[in-house]
């Protein structure tokens, strides 16, 4: 019988495609010599590191490997690097799961690897509802995987300010100086990646959509290069109107501050394109960077056109300009939210008139920079939010104002605000001699401050890498009290009171320690109805020492002694989004007996699934209620 063993290089190698990385490592090598030379092939582990993983930290410089000589690169040493952090990952979002202490730390430890982490984390935030930690490892790993790219999105801003500290006063603004240091479509997907979560659509991915309607534009206009840059201003105006990319599909006065219609990844992925004139204006003018033109966004007031320049000395219609305008570029203007046609300037000039605009039509014509464009869209961002808060009909009704994907609105309006504050924050220069401005900034960063103690402090180390070194650079002199003490200090000592609650163990309360003659009837995990509001709930913890002691900060340990309440009170998962936290009266509490799968809870109950992870492992049909992963604090429940 022939032995595999007599098999050409090239056949075994085809068939180690088709086996695991982990056996091909640890048995396929061992079988011989042969085996052994085939299983060290780089083209074998350049396939695999290829193909069981998608996404890599950019220090690997991972598609420029794939594109150069493969024997450059130590491919098994690349894969075997991934599969043990993987590893490690692995064992650190355990415990992130599994208990609250030093959360935040291991948080931190997993989001230093960046993108390496992302394959893993994907794996946690699909994981089956079969398995026992569903609620809480979905939740964690979304989580993490949220801060990873909140973290991609405030460097790419960050790079508007590195572009500040080193850009020229000239008065003509040159391509640079209208880029900030930033792409158009990445500054403006940094919103996007605020509330990615666990879909497609980060950065890279908003290029390559990009890159992919522009090669499909160019395969449908054949003689593209033959065209002048009116044609081809012109041409892309239609083509995208015609392919509904741009815009509103009959917007009304709700629709129009949809949360979805302010982030170019999902006005590209969705396929009705929804987008506001800014982002639909950001689009055309990324297409048509990629076919040779040179556009931009003109943000005027109460909307945002594109407007597309001529090269130096040459008209838009491909002829030489006169000598005395040799210098000059023509420029013309497009609206691609709601025209195919180019827009006169005699209509632009009026527009401005009926706003009440007499003077300085020039100024406001030229192009807008990235950096105002990021500032106008957070902007939108901040009246979406408003909207939604403000708007008083069902809530069922307002989900789709602020739902990007089915089902996730929950987990999108804390990160829609954030972004905002963030953008605020980044897109001031460094070295503001404005005072005013260094004032304003200020103030934004106690807004960042608030927000994140509050909801996110698992990016600690983004305020530390980021914001601390800023606050040195803006605040004034006047604000340090001491040479040597850095404006920054109080931020510093906030962020180590915050790991330092997070290191440390909190008191259980345990039913078995109340004094005798006080019950509680409720358990952790029940779902409940408010007797007289009638909205439905989750109970995530009681106290009998009163309501008050709800309002202590939460990351500090309690020490208050059992006293003699006689009435218990609840904290209590309700609301918009799942951080809304009620404190409510055990008398003015319904338990909701259940049983069944997750479809026989109330809908805005299902609806807080996804935010339920912060506290539940999973739901138990059989018993009707959440199972907790609070036994730290309630080992009881």
């Amino acid at each position: 019988m022939a032995s595999i063993n007599l098999l050409p290089d090239e056949i075994l190698h085809h068939i180690l495609l088709y086996v695991f990385p982990e056996e091909t490592l640890t048995n396929i090598a061992l079988l011989s010599k042969h085996f052994n030379r085939v299983a060290h092939e780089p083209l074998l582990w350049k396939y695999y590191c290829e193909h069981n993983f998608k996404y890599w930290e950019s220090a690997h410089h991972f598609k420029e490997r794939l594109a150069g000589n493969p024997h450059d690169t130590d491919w098994r040493s690349l894969f075997l690097l991934r599969l043990g952090r993987n590893a490690r990952i692995a064992q650190l979002v355990d415990g992130i799961v599994a208990s609250r202490v030093s959360r935040l730390q291991k948080i931190e430890q997993v989001c230093q690897y960046g993108y390496d982490a992302k394959d893993f984390l994907l794996t946690q935030c699909r994981v089956p509802d079969s398995v026992d930690d569903v609620l809480a490892r979905r939740y964690y790993s979304c989580s993490v995987l949220d801060s990873i790219h909140r973290s991609l999105a405030i460097e790419e801003w960050a790079k508007y300010q590195r572009y500040a500290a080193r850009r020229n006063d000239e008065d003509a603004l040159s391509n640079e100086q209208l880029n900030c240091g930033m792409r158009l479509e990445r500054a403006l997907g940094a919103f996007d990646m605020f509330m990615l979560h666990d879909n497609e659509g980060d950065l890279d991915e908003i290029t390559d959509l990009l890159n992919d309607i522009a090669t499909r534009f160019r395969r449908a206009h054949v003689g593209l290069d033959q065209m002048t840059v009116r044609q081809k201003a012109i041409a892309l105006a239609q083509w995208l109107h015609s392919n509904n990319m741009t815009g509103l599909n009959d917007p009304t006065e709700q629709t129009y501050r949809y949360l979805r219609n302010c982030l170019i990844g999902r006005a590209l992925r969705d396929e009705h394109h929804p987008s506001l004139p800014i982002i639909s204006a950001a689009i055309y003018s990324a297409i048509a960077s990629r076919l040779g033109l040179e556009a931009y966004p003109c943000a005027l007031p109460n909307h945002v056109h594109a407007t597309v320049l001529s090269p130096q000395g040459i008209s838009l219609d491909g002829r030489p300009l006169a000598e005395e305008l040799s210098q000059r570029r023509e420029c013309m203007f497009l609206d691609p939210y709601g025209s195919d046609e180019e827009v006169p300037l005699d209509y632009i000039h009026n527009f401005l008139y009926r706003l009440g605009i007499h003077t300085g039509h020039e100024d406001l014509l030229n192009p807008t920079a990235t950096d105002l464009i990021v500032m106008r869209t957070a902007q939108n961002i901040r009246a979406s939010f408003t909207s939604f808060r403000t708007n008083e009909r069902p809530l069922s009704q307002l989900i789709p104002m602020i739902e990007l994907n089915r089902g996730d609105w929950a987990r999108n309006l804390q990160p829609a605000l954030y972004s905002m504050i963030w953008a605020s924050i980044m897109m001031v220069p460094v070295l503001p001699e404005n005072d005013e401005v260094r004032w304003d900034w200020q103030q934004d960063v106690r807004d960042l401050l608030t927000y994140f103690y509050e909801y996110f402090p698992e990016d600690s180390w983004l305020v530390e890498k980021y914001v601390c070194p800023m606050y040195d650079t803006f605040a004034a002199p006047s604000r340090r009290q001491n040479d040597w003490e850095l404006p920054s200090r109080r931020v510093r000592d906030q962020i180590r009171d915050i790991r330092s609650v997070d290191a440390s163990t909190k008191p259980p309360r345990s039913r078995s320690d109340l004094v005798e003659g006080i019950r509680i009837k409720y358990r952790v995990g029940q779902v409940f109805k408010h007797k007289r509001y009638e909205y439905h709930g989750l109970i995530l913890g009681w106290t009998v020492d009163g309501a008050a002691t709800w309002n202590e900060n939460p990351l500090v340990p309690s020490s208050r002694a059992w006293s003699n309440y006689s009435q218990p009170f609840y904290r209590c998962m309700v609301g918009t989004d799942g951080s809304d936290h009620h404190v409510l009266a055990e008398e003015n509490i319904e338990v909701v007996e259940l049983r069944g799968g997750p479809e026989v809870l109330p809908p805005e109950i299902r609806d807080l699934m996804p935010m339920a992870g912060k506290f539940f492992k999973r739901w138990d049909g059989e018993r009707g209620v959440f199972v907790s992963n609070l036994k730290e604090l309630f080992p009881e429940d």
